[in-house]
């Protein structure tokens, strides 16, 4: 389950597909909202190669080019592939996250490991490595997508982690930003 109050917001958060989905285009107020508030707090906002692929192959559903705003301001970055080893002080290391989100997930959406996406997945990995590569003391994730905030919250909890990786749903978000 995600927190019911992310209260201040970290600063890094990785933008889930469906939370982008969800906030529309720059003509909605959600989007605009949310981005005005990020730029203002000087809010790193962080895409995964798995968001990416995503939004790609969803061109024309989603009405602004996240994957062009990542290469042409300095406000949204595009994280590197997941390197599975890295891990911060005695918490587990970013691909036993992501494995252990994959497998919860797969129980939860009741479908074949092997054919579930691993972009959920991804999500708090990349997390682990934004925490041990850079100053950010926490990372939230933004999405919208029930089954994926409790596999991730689920996992993370009673680790290294927990407090430091933030589940955010779109809702909460508009709530504290709104």
């Amino acid at each position: 389950m995600s927190e019911e109050h992310p209260s201040p917001f970290p600063t890094a958060l990785i933008l889930d597909t469906s939370f982008l989905r969800t906030i529309g285009g720059t003509e909605s107020t959600t989007y605009q909202t949310f981005i005005q508030y990020v730029r203002e707090e000087g809010i790193g906002l962080y895409l995964t190669p798995g968001v990416v692929e995503e939004l790609a192959e969803q061109r024309g559903y989603i009405s602004i080019d996240w994957i062009d705003r990542a290469d042409t301001t300095s406000w949204i970055n595009l994280i590197d592939t997941v390197q599975p080893g890295v891990r911060v002080h005695d918490g587990p290391r970013a691909g036993q996250i992501m494995d252990r989100v994959h497998e919860r997930l797969a129980k939860f959406e009741q479908t074949d490991p092997d054919e579930l996406r691993k972009t959920d997945s991804e999500l708090p990995a990349a997390a682990v490595m934004l925490l041990g590569s850079t100053a950010h003391d926490s990372v939230g994730l933004l999405m919208d997508d029930r089954n994926a905030e409790r596999a991730i919250s689920g996992v993370v909890r009673n680790t290294y982690y927990d407090g430091r990786i933030r589940v955010i749903n779109i809702w909460q978000a508009i709530d504290l930003i709104g």
